[in-house]
């Protein structure tokens, strides 16, 4: 079957680029999934690096069989790639990343996908140095990283080489690898949150009917607390409310020309500002905002959800 007919979908996705060469480093629950995603995406050439062999725990989130526990990883991974997509050359390294040296097989789009600390530091620290795209993708049970940045510790793991055992399900490691190619490959995502309450951050690529929902809530939240958000004195002039020099019962404003009884004075006060928080909500439900003390108070509110959401997350 010609490459071209399986990609003619595929091709149709703007901005969708497909490097040439990839590294995956650790074929574990997330790596292999990463290896296949990125040949199933086109990928020409794939470094595969990992020095461990297959047992019966990676099965729960690995689509393979019992025949393939005690054979290395790498082995496993070349095979079952080779299955689906022939026409990718891959280049295996029965090893692991220890020493910076180690690094210098790194080539193209480096994605970590270890679970060794030490060797995250190095693997990024190289690409970063040798101008290397890199993307971080993690999983350790209850935690996802899947990122562009350094990881998050940079304290010596505990026990001989850092390599640890931790709860694990399909559906996490699959999703953080999915993720993580996307992140690269097409839309930047960033993920790091405890996988009950996922949070993106910095997403390029949200649904616009969740950006059309979450603008609803901000102009339901202000409509609602209006009078929390709007100057006093917005709509209306607040001199109006003065005293006449002279001592009579009548209200008096040096910029305007009547005079008005304090019951008049009122009522004025009132329609102004409900003129004023009619041209509010016009304003947030355009998106056009031209008042400076609206500005203000949209920006107050802002803070307030932000410091909200840092204490409801802490």
């Amino acid at each position: 079957m010609p490459q071209d007919a399986i990609y003619i979908r595929q091709n149709l996705i703007k901005d969708l680029k497909i490097p040439k060469v990839a590294t995956v480093v650790g074929l574990g629950g997330t790596g292999f999934w990463t290896a296949i995603f990125l040949a199933m995406s086109g990928v020409e050439e794939l470094i595969l690096i990992d020095q461990d062999v297959l047992e019966t725990s990676n099965l729960n989130r690995l689509p393979l069989k019992n025949e393939h526990i005690g054979k290395k990883k790498v082995i496993v991974a070349k095979e079952f790639i080779e299955n689906i997509r022939k026409t990718v050359r891959i280049e295996l390294h029965d090893k692991r990343i220890e020493k910076p040296e180690d690094c210098v097989i790194l080539r193209g789009v480096v994605f970590c996908c270890t679970d060794n600390l030490k060797s995250q530091q190095m693997i990024c620290a190289h690409s970063k140095k040798n101008d290397l795209k890199y993307q971080r993708i993690g999983y350790d049970g209850t935690i996802l990283n899947v990122s562009k940045a350094f990881p998050l510790s940079f304290k010596e793991p505990r026990g001989n080489d850092g390599y640890t055992v931790t709860p694990s399900w399909v559906i996490p490691a699959v999703f953080a690898a999915a993720i993580g190619v996307s992140s690269r490959l097409y839309k930047e995502l960033c993920i790091m949150d405890d996988i009950g309450r996922i949070h993106v951050q910095n997403s390029s690529h949200v649904c616009q009917a969740i950006l059309d929902e979450a603008k609803q809530e901000r102009e339901d939240e202000i409509v609602e607390d209006i009078h929390e958000y709007i100057p006093d004195s917005y709509g209306f002039c607040e001199d109006c409310n003065r005293v006449d020099p002279d001592g009579s019962d009548y209200g008096y404003c040096p910029d305007c020309d009547d005079h008005y009884s304090e019951d008049e004075i009122e009522n004025l006060k009132e329609e102004a500002k409900q003129e004023g928080i009619d041209e509010v909500i016009k304003q947030i439900s355009s998106g056009n905002i031209e008042d400076a003390d609206l500005d203000k108070a949209l920006d107050k509110w802002k803070k307030k959800v932000s410091a909200e959401k840092e204490v409801v997350n802490a």
